[in-house]
């Protein structure tokens, strides 16, 4: 297999395997907080918010977040916040099984935010719209 003809979806795929990761966890955060809320720090208290609108503000960062990341619309930024995020996640469950595979998802988060944007998003079709090639005719 010649890997030059399939390196080129695996910014994609990284991408879209990821935005599945948030969009189920922020849908299934959005349809039952109940089931959520025994993870929320305590810390969270001092902000005078339930447990519960807390599930719902991270459910629904992560689906909004998560819905950029799936259309490719400000991907790095979206990609970047969300490896922030899940990196507060892990340091707030610890060091165990769950805290090391959101570690380890947070750092494949991030590299979204380090790679340009692929061939399938809104932002890649933008950047071409708005090149200077684009936008003028040439004259030869």
């Amino acid at each position: 297999m010649d890997i030059s003809k399939v390196e080129q979806f695996a910014t994609p795929l990284l991408r879209a395997g990821i935005t599945v990761l948030f969009l189920w966890f922020g849908l299934s955060q959005l349809t039952s907080p109940s089931d959520w809320v025994a993870w929320v720090p305590p810390w969270t208290e001092n902000f005078g918010l339930s447990a519960t609108v807390v599930v719902l503000l991270n459910g629904l960062f992560e689906t909004v977040l998560g819905a950029l990341l799936a259309i490719g619309f400000y991907t790095r930024l979206a990609a970047f916040l969300l490896a922030l995020h899940l990196l507060l996640v892990a340091y707030e469950i610890g060091y165990n099984d769950i805290g090391v595979r959101d570690f380890a998802l947070a750092i494949a988060t991030l590299s979204l935010a380090f790679f340009k944007s692929d061939q399938y998003t809104i932002d890649t079709k933008l950047s071409k719209e708005n090149t200077p090639a684009s936008n003028s005719t040439s004259i030869s």
